[in-house]
């Protein structure tokens, strides 16, 4: 058999000798007495146990904040990349149109043209966002921050997304097919595209330049493009407003860990 513990073994012997002595009131103070410190040590243990359950909770909100803020400067980094290279593209279609609309062809309208082909994508960094979705959000503290950033991911970066689809679907779609109508690709010409990091071997040349400048069709989708091409930069301006504001935010937070 086991031993009794020592301090159980001695609480019971001042009871037993209590109970022998007839000192029954004593008896009742002192089983009260015994309770209450029962009480106390439960409360301190239950004390101890959510303290330290809230120290890995703290930690774990502290890890997951950290992963936020660097997938939100990554992707900050990406909206000002895909901010300058959409700016390319609408100085590019403004400077063909005027070409066209002046009648004043020269080698250019080849660069030009080959940039209003160029497509560019959102590398949505969000490894922090899919552990919110696996019911992480609950440990973040600030509420307020945590909505904010569920409205990036959710609301402007899934509109980000839906912009690029319209503008890359409509170069895709609408523009090569009259490009390859009235252009031919010249093998012999190649540019460096130095806001896309790459060198466009495809670089087209009018076939006929006063058959391109009253083309209705490709003036008017050239027309088109360029406004899908300023609403999609004039978007991007904004998320990249409310990202900044977001991470300010997100860097106090976590200056409190």
């Amino acid at each position: 058999m086991k031993k009794k513990k020592p301090m159980i073994k001695f609480f019971r012997k001042i009871r037993q000798n209590l109970l022998l002595e007839g000192k029954t009131t004593k008896y009742f103070k002192y089983a009260v007495g015994e309770i209450v410190l029962v009480v106390i040590g439960i409360l301190i243990a239950l004390q101890i146990n959510n303290w330290n359950e809230s120290r890995i909770q703290d930690k774990q909100e502290l890890k997951l904040l950290q992963q936020l803020r660097a997938d939100l400067y990554e992707n900050e980094n990406e909206l000002q990349i895909l901010i300058k290279k959409v700016r390319v593209n609408s100085w590019a279609m403004d400077s063909l149109l005027v070409r066209l609309n002046e009648k004043n062809y020269d080698k250019s309208i080849s660069v030009y043209t080959a940039l209003i082909h160029r497509k560019s994508f959102f590398n949505n960094s969000n490894s922090g966002y899919k552990l919110l979705g696996n019911g992480m959000a609950k440990i973040i503290s600030n509420d307020s921050l945590l909505n904010d950033i569920l409205s990036l991911y959710e609301k402007d970066f899934a509109n980000i997304k839906t912009r690029e689809n319209i503008m890359n679907n409509k170069i895709e779609n609408k523009l090569y097919p009259l490009t390859n109508q009235l252009f031919k690709i010249n093998p012999n010409l190649s540019i460096r595209l130095k806001e896309f990091d790459v060198v466009a071997t495809e670089v087209y040349s009018p076939i006929n330049y006063e058959l391109l400048s009253i083309n209705h069709e490709y003036i008017n989708n050239l027309l088109q493009l360029n406004n899908t091409f300023k609403t999609r930069r004039s978007y991007l301006k904004i998320t990249e407003k409310r990202l900044a504001k977001v991470l300010k935010i997100l860097d106090t937070e976590l200056n409190k860990h």
